[in-house]
C-alpha cells in the first residue's frame, strides 16, 4: 500500500523518467514543500504512544508493593511478563522502530527527488528569464535597426530630391547657354545686316546723285 507521499509523487514523477522528445514540454506546478504528516506516520505515532502507555502498565504489574510482595500470583504475573509479554513488546518495538526508519529513509529519498525536481525547475526558471532578457534585447535591437533603416530611407529620399533638383537646374542652365548662344548668333547676324543695309543705302544715294549730275 502506497503512502500519501508515494501516491503524490508517483503521479508527477514516474511518468517523467522517460520524457517523450516528440512532444512539447508541459508546465507542472511543483509544491513549495512536501506534506509534513502522512496517515502512515500518524498511525505509527499512535502505536508508539500506546506502547509507551503499555510500558507504564508493565512497570505497575511487575513492581511489588507492600500488599503484593511475596504473593504467588504476583510472582506468576511478573514471570509471565518477563518471559512472554516483555519480549513480545520489545520485538514489537523493534519492528516499529525498523518500520519508522524505513519510513524516514523513504521520505528522505522522496525529499531528495523533490529537491532535484525543484533544482531543475529553478534552473528552468533562470533559463526562461535569461531567454526573455535576450528576447527583449533582440526586440530593442530590431527596433533600433528599424529606426536606422527608416532614417536611411528618409536621407535617400532627400538626397534623391536634391539630385533631381540639381539635374533640373543643370538642364535649365544648359538651355540658357544654348539660348544665349543662339541670341548671340542672331545679334551678330543683325549687326552685319544693319551694316550692309547702311552701305547699300549709301551706295544707292551715291548712284542717284551721279545720275542727277549727268
Amino acid at each position: 500500500e502506497l503512502s500519501t507521499e508515494q501516491v503524490f509523487w508517483s503521479q508527477n514523477f514516474v511518468n517523467s523518467e522517460e520524457p517523450n522528445l516528440s512532444t512539447r514540454p508541459t508546465l507542472v506546478e511543483v509544491p513549495k514543500e512536501l506534506p509534513k504528516v502522512s496517515m502512515v506516520n500518524s498511525s505509527l505515532k499512535k502505536l508508539k504512544f500506546h506502547l509507551a502507555s503499555f510500558d507504564v502498565v508493565v512497570k505497575e504489574r511487575t513492581t511489588s508493593t507492600a500488599i503484593t510482595k511475596g504473593m504467588w500470583g504476583f510472582k506468576h504475573i511478573k514471570a509471565c511478563f518477563k518471559d512472554e509479554i516483555i519480549p513480545f513488546v520489545k520485538a514489537l518495538k523493534d519492528l516499529f522502530n525498523s518500520f519508522d526508519q524505513f519510513l524516514i529513509n523513504e521520505l528522505t529519498e522522496v525529499q531528495n527527488v523533490f529537491n532535484k525536481i525543484k533544482h531543475v525547475v529553478d534552473q528552468h526558471r533562470v533559463e526562461t528569464n535569461r531567454f526573455q532578457d535576450k528576447m527583449k534585447d533582440v526586440l530593442k535591437e530590431n527596433e533600433r535597426l528599424l529606426k536606422q533603416a527608416i532614417s536611411i530611407n528618409i536621407v535617400n529620399i532627400v538626397v534623391n530630391a536634391n539630385v533631381n533638383y540639381a539635374c533640373e537646374t543643370m538642364n535649365e542652365c544648359e538651355r540658357c547657354v544654348t539660348l544665349k548662344t543662339e541670341l548671340q548668333r542672331d545679334f551678330i547676324k543683325n549687326k552685319y545686316y544693319d551694316k550692309l543695309f547702311k552701305q547699300y543705302t549709301t551706295l544707292e544715294k551715291h548712284c542717284i546723285s551721279l545720275e542727277v549730275d549727268t
